[in-house]
């Protein structure tokens, strides 16, 4: 074999770190009582500009509350941390599911279609008898799994 040959064999088999990257967008198909629905939901990658969009806000926030807590210790102040309830739990976690949340398809509530909307998504999310709903979310989100590429099959 040729050094040119050779060569070009091996630059066949370098890897490609973009084979690395998530997909820009997955579907979940919701569960209820572990059994499939029908009705699915599409959730923004890591990359996705509304997922980067979220993830700013969030260090925004974050480096906000830690610049008031150096202005207290610097200025010799006690810093107390606010105080967050279930519901500010809650609707912290919602935040984060409809922040990533693009659409759904067509589903009915109460016998009227119920078409997807963040403010929908929202006061879906937040009903406590949907619990379920959101800690399916909230563990699809979370799964680097279900934005890994699937491998094609042949």
């Amino acid at each position: 074999m040729t050094e040119k040959k050779a060569a070009s064999a091996v630059a066949e088999d370098v890897f490609d770190v973009s084979e690395a990257d998530s997909i820009d967008e997955a579907e979940m198909e919701v569960l209820v009582n572990g059994k499939p629905t029908g009705w699915t939901w599409t959730f923004a990658g890591p990359g996705h500009p509304q997922t980067i969009a979220l993830g700013d806000k969030m260090a925004k926030e974050r480096l906000a509350e830690e610049r008031l807590q150096e202005q207290a210790r610097v200025n010799g102040r006690k810093w107390k941390a606010p105080v967050e309830t279930v519901d500010d739990a809650r609707s912290r976690n919602v935040g984060l599911v409809v922040g990533r949340l693009l659409g759904w398809s067509p589903v009915k509530m109460n016998g009227e279609d119920y078409p997807f909307s963040p403010a929908n998504a929202k006061t879906l999310l937040m009903d406590h008898r949907k619990g379920q709903l959101l800690l399916q979310a909230l563990e699809f989100i979370g799964d680097e799994n279900s934005f890994t590429p699937r491998s094609e099959t042949a």
